[in-house]
């Protein structure tokens, strides 16, 4: 089920130019946000849920230095009908 999930969640960042850095056996992922407005991983995804609507986590959140700034997390542990609008938001407002 979480491969599945995996798969849809990747392909919609992979559309929405947020290329994901694909888990193994997790249910999050970590995409790379730095196409989108801001100075850290806070204010992308600030950015991310104000235009879409979708929550993720700063990466910054996960790194004791600087890193994980360019970086946000999207857990995918989800109703398929919450990861289906999840994505499509992804897809069609960024």
């Amino acid at each position: 089920e979480f491969v599945v999930k995996r798969e849809q969640i990747c392909s919609a960042l992979l559309k929405a130019g947020l290329p994901p850095y694909v888990p193994q056996g997790a249910y999050y992922v970590l995409a790379d946000a730095s196409r989108l407005p801001g100075r850290d991983s806070r204010e992308r995804a600030m950015y991310l849920l104000e235009r879409t609507g979708v929550a993720s986590v700063p990466g910054s959140a996960f790194y004791a230095d600087n890193g994980g700034d360019t970086m946000v997390r999207f857990c995918y542990a989800k109703t398929e009908e919450d990861l289906d609008n999840a994505c499509r938001r992804l897809t069609t407002r960024l």
